[in-house]
């Protein structure tokens, strides 16, 4: 199944498409932006309850065992990230992911202009200095209109780097258990955490270029202490007699 983007992209060939159709290319791009920015976040956060949680664990040895409790919670989470991951990366057509995003507007590169970027600047002082076209210059050569393909080309690329050895492994592991298994290397916490890590900064160069705004990570600032409940005994005296 084709996505629109594919579905313009085809229809345009050899003609200049409307700006109508720029506009909902634009908006449904700035949605999916904001749909994988919402995974992403809860991914980042997940992370950080996983390391906080070995840390207490790893301060306190009353606690330490028996660690099925604790294997548990790092087995959950590798399965629970490393399925995440593919999804934002996944290449089956119809769905939405930050691959889909990057190939729809290499596709499509004519929807984001400098002109249009530009233009779209509320602060005229930042146009003036050129702040706009310099941020625009992250994504296309200096003074060129279009968005260069070599730049989308190499973010596909290093997606598809730091996620290839989590695919595999989710897909033999995880979501099948392959009679015949075959992974040059099991993957560690590392390299999970270098995929996030690459996805939430390719994520933050197209929020910049979706939005205009420049977030240094998707990683959400929590409101609220996510440790306060195990500051509480669990267990209570009469119910550890049952």
């Amino acid at each position: 199944m084709e996505s629109i983007s594919q579905k313009m992209s085809k229809n345009n060939k050899g003609r200049k498409m409307t700006e109508k159709q720029k506009t909902q290319l634009r908006q449904k791009w700035e949605k999916w932006i904001e749909e994988i920015g919402s995974q992403l976040g809860w991914l980042l956060t997940g992370r950080d309850f996983l390391y906080g949680i070995r840390k207490i664990v790893e301060s306190n040895k009353k606690i330490q065992s028996p660690s099925a409790l604790h294997n548990w919670i790092s087995d959950n989470y590798v399965a629970k990230v490393t399925t995440s991951i593919i999804r934002l990366t996944d290449h089956h057509p119809g769905t939405v992911s930050l691959y889909w995003l990057i190939k729809g507007i290499s596709q499509n590169r004519e929807a984001i202009t400098r002109d249009y970027y530009v233009s779209g600047y509320g602060d005229k002082y930042l146009v003036k200095i050129g702040a706009a076209d310099s941020d625009f210059n992250k994504f296309a050569n200096e003074g060129e209109q279009l968005i260069s393909l070599d730049r989308l080309n190499n973010d596909i690329k290093l997606l598809k780097e730091k996620t290839g050895l989590i695919k595999t492994f989710r897909n033999q592991w995880i979501a099948h258990f392959d009679e015949e298994r075959e992974i040059e290397r099991m993957p560690t916490f590392g390299d999970v955490d270098e995929a996030l890590d690459t996805i939430d900064s390719i994520f933050c160069n197209y929020t910049l270029l979706l939005t205009r705004s420049a977030p240094s990570t998707r990683k959400p600032v929590l409101q609220y202490d996510w440790k306060n409940p195990l500051r509480y005994t669990w267990i209570e005296k009469d119910e550890q007699k049952r």
